[in-house]
């Protein structure tokens, strides 16, 4: 692979018409010659660009699993870190290009950043995910085969009503005629570092789905909350009927069911793997705000795929010695 040696492409600020931000570090891949990833299957020329953070500065054995799960269906990864301190070997292996830049702006300036390097004309599709979530779950070239991959604009894994219908941007797929029309170049111009989790949230996450429609870009989805309005009656039974009788939990999802929009990726988490959404949520396992009874995710996971759920189990006891991080 070899060494990043241009931190801007030099088309980028044309391509935006925004200036150049503060500089980053580029930490060059480990190990170039060991790599034996397949190129990619599909014919769409691919970049992911990854936005991580770690409360130890760990770059987490299931962060180095979803990478691998991504490398067969892309061209390029670069891997965003606002803290990144324990190096961990295996991400020169997998990551082209590894970004550390100041913990500020939260994921969507680490993407914004993964685009400056990149260039937004460069590749079909541009990939935008994060270490919030657990997965892929089985093979990311099984989400490629849906029609929805297809749509020319913008698709993701769950669309949701909670707070406003917006697009959830822990996974966002954008097509170079996206990015390169003046919808796109003005959505990412118009990215900069807020400071609070909540105020990113409200500029950008739920603003930009409205937007794209309005500019008559498409926006799909695998799991779309607006054809699933409630959880199934079967899937209220099992989540409360348990022994021994946790009453709080049991509390806590029945008003999640009763209040209408709820954030799907916890309430309708099974649902969403049935659609073919290929991820469960971290803060599932470590916030649960539902009450979700978190032993039938497990068993699902374990009856249904291959993925090593012990990588869930090892990083939610690290995270159990660390109160802040939940």
């Amino acid at each position: 692979m070899g060494s990043i040696v241009a931190i801007y492409p030099c088309d980028f600020t044309q391509i935006l018409g925004v200036r150049r931000t503060a500089p980053i570090t580029i930490l060059p891949p480990k190990f170039p010659s060991s790599r034996t990833l397949q190129p990619p299957i599909t014919m769409k020329k691919r970049c992911l660009i990854y936005a991580h953070w770690d409360i130890n500065g760990f770059v987490d054995p299931y962060v180095i699993h979803a990478l691998r799960q991504y490398r067969s269906a892309v061209e390029r990864i670069v891997f965003v870190s606002t803290n990144y301190h324990l190096r961990n070997p295996e991400l020169g292996e997998v990551a082209d290009a590894v970004v550390v830049r100041e913990n500020s702006g939260f994921d969507f300036q680490s993407w914004r950043r993964g685009l400056e390097l990149v260039g937004a004309d460069k590749f079909d599709e541009v990939v935008f995910a994060n270490s919030s979530v657990y997965g892929p779950v089985w093979p990311f070239e099984r989400v490629l085969n849906s029609p929805i991959t297809r749509n020319g604009g913008v698709w993701g894994m769950t669309i949701s009503r909670q707070h406003a219908l917006h697009l959830q941007s822990y996974f966002m797929t954008m097509s170079r005629e996206f990015l390169t029309s003046d919808a796109g170049k003005e959505l990412w111009a118009d990215v900069v570092p807020l400071p609070r989790k909540a105020d990113v949230i409200e500029a950008y996450e739920l603003q930009w789905m409205g937007k794209c429609v309005a500019a008559g870009v498409p926006i799909e989805s695998l799991f779309d909350c607006r054809q699933f309005p409630t959880v199934s009656l079967a899937e209220q039974l099992a989540n409360t009927v348990r022994w021994p009788p946790r009453m709080s939990q049991v509390r806590r999802y029945r008003k999640a069911v009763r209040r209408g929009p709820s954030n799907p990726t916890h309430l309708h988490w099974k649902q969403m793997l049935e659609c073919g959404a290929p991820f469960v949520k971290v803060d599932l396992f470590s916030r649960n705000p539902y009450g979700i009874r978190l032993s039938r995710v497990y068993d699902w996971l374990e009856e249904h795929t291959n993925y090593p759920t012990e990588l869930i189990r090892n990083h939610q006891a690290r995270l159990r010695r660390q109160p802040a991080a939940a």
